[in-house]
């Protein structure tokens, strides 16, 4: 079972995992898909519990909420706000989003 969950998370890294950074664009449309998922995806994108809290308190909407985590996270890290950490993120076992790793990561 431990090899199975191990294989299917490198799975998504056996396709072709894009080059760079997100656009804000990107992470807009993402944004709208993960409302459920964002404390989870912002903890491996490792945002601390304060942080994500703030983003609740600063937003309304919880799309909004989730789009100023990831553009934080963006801005933060700079160049290494990758396809490839985001895929990682994404494809974490706590997340289950390997759905939206290939949609918005891979080709």
């Amino acid at each position: 079972m431990v090899f199975e969950e191990r294989r299917q998370q490198l799975s998504v890294f056996a396709g072709e995992v894009k080059k760079g950074i997100l656009t804000d664009d990107e992470l807009e449309d993402l944004s709208e898909k993960i409302p459920d998922h964002r404390k989870k995806l912002g903890r491996r994108l490792t945002f601390d519990k304060a942080a994500l809290e703030a983003f609740d308190k600063d937003n309304d909407k919880i799309v909004d909420k989730a789009y100023a985590m990831l553009i934080v996270w963006k801005e933060r890290e700079g160049s290494a706000a990758t396809y490839r950490v985001l895929n990682k993120a994404l494809c974490d076992m706590s997340v289950k989003r390997r759905d939206l790793a290939q949609q918005f990561c891979c080709y």
